[in-house]
């Protein structure tokens, strides 16, 4: 049962804080959560400006001058989407994770949204519960693999490096219609160094968040429509894999499950532990 009184909360738009006070907030609301998060102020921007976040609909909530949770709001055109929902742990099971989301949709609705997207890890049984019982309806599991230090064997294909910014035209132009907000062309458009992208001929083209990350992450893989099922996609991995060796690899978890799947299997990569839930809610005009 609920004992929230939000009126021993304080309101703060995120524009209202510095990056350092945004960065601290959210690693302290995702303090013993599955994932916890840690954000340096650097981090933060760069994460959240491709996500296109709005730092006026996205909040700080404080009681008694200390952070209670956070929640960041992205937006594009006339659908909103939580790209952060967190409570710090002696914030948690009071019904402040409820309001919030009810805040939020509130005004997204005021805002003429037509709709709302989050993704869910889906072992969070409780957070599921919330959106669910809020309206969310689930649209696809998301999924991500893991390569181990020591797994395939060395490529003899050599790679051309390109601008992030080409990979995501690329990617706009040839890649899967639809895809999960993160790995979205918009999204991608917004990568900058430490993230680098190389490609295969014509015929395959990849983009890395940082290669100098422990495990490296595999942000984007795209392969031209017309060179599709003739293992260009897995000739490309091996060669990114042989180019940045004796480190492991992985691709989070925003996948859609039906998506590279086999690719990934003849690779022999391993599925990530973890999967998310992309949820929606309808909010109609």
């Amino acid at each position: 049962m609920s004992n929230l009184d939000p009126s021993t909360l304080t309101v703060r738009c995120v524009a209202d804080c510095t990056s350092a006070e945004a960065a601290a907030a959210i690693t302290r609301s995702f303090e013993g959560y599955f994932v916890p998060l840690q954000f340096t102020p650097q981090a933060f921007e760069r994460r959240f400006r491709g996500e296109h976040l709005d730092p006026f609909a996205s909040k700080v909530y404080l009681r008694d001058g200390e952070v209670a949770g956070v929640l960041l709001v992205s937006r594009r055109g006339w659908t909103s989407r939580i790209s952060a929902m967190g409570l710090v742990p002696e914030s948690r099971g009071q019904g402040l994770g409820k309001w919030v989301m009810e805040e939020a949709i509130r005004e997204a609705r005021e805002r003429g949204e037509r709709a709302m997207l989050l993704e869910v890890i889906e072992e969070n049984e409780r957070a599921f519960r919330l959106y669910a019982g809020l309206g969310f309806r689930t649209l696809r599991r998301l999924i991500g693999y893991r390569r181990p230090t020591d797994a395939g064997p060395a490529s003899p294909d050599v790679l051309t490096e390109i601008d992030p910014l080409d990979f995501a035209r690329v990617a706009a132009r040839e890649g899967e219609p639809d895809l999960p907000w993160m790995i979205s062309p918009e999204t991608l458009a917004a990568a900058a160094s430490p993230a680098r992208a190389w490609r295969l001929g014509e015929q395959a083209y990849a983009l890395v968040g940082n290669p100098d990350a422990d495990p490296i992450p595999l942000t984007a893989l795209v392969v031209p429509r017309e060179h599709r099922r003739q293992g260009w996609g897995s000739r490309l991995v091996r060669a990114l894999t042989s180019t940045l060796p004796r480190r492991a690899w992985v691709v989070s978890p925003v996948l859609p499950e039906d998506l590279a799947s086999e690719l990934f299997a003849r690779l022999g990569w391993e599925r990530h532990f973890l999967s998310q839930l992309e949820m929606r809610l309808d909010l109609p005009a």
